[in-house]
């Protein structure tokens, strides 16, 4: 069973990879961002040998819009029913900040922010 730490770290690699590259245009501010948030989020969860590897594979890997609401469900089922929706909150605030992070925000990302947003139900 996973730690609900690296599930946590998981799921935001995951959504940040997945609205970087939604636009098929993975910016180096992208990149920046991520790996800066991500490094951000393990100085105080150190995570093990396996799951750091898991973490570099991530970033060939190609996600759907499918995968990331599946695991943003399977993190939420962890949580309840009160802690769900500021987390929610803190994983489109991550969003927000990954799509804005080259400047400009694509159709593409739009599209699958509000698609992401509409099936969580957030406004």
């Amino acid at each position: 069973m996973e730690r609900e730490t690296f599930k946590f770290v998981k799921l935001v690699a995951e959504l940040g990879l997945y609205f970087a590259k939604v636009d098929n245009d993975y910016d180096e501010r992208e990149q920046a961002f991520l790996t800066n948030y991500v490094a951000e989020l393990k100085k105080s969860n150190p995570l093990e040998y396996a799951e750091e590897e898991l973490l570099k594979d991530y970033i060939d890997k190609k996600f759907t819009l499918e995968d990331i609401i599946n695991d943003t469900e399977d993190l939420l089922d962890e949580y309840v029913e009160s802690e769900r929706y500021p987390l929610l909150n803190t994983l489109a605030t991550l969003i927000i900040q990954v799509i804005n992070a080259d400047g400009k925000v694509t159709v593409e990302e739009q599209e699958a922010f509000d698609n992401w947003k509409k099936h969580f139900g957030i406004k």
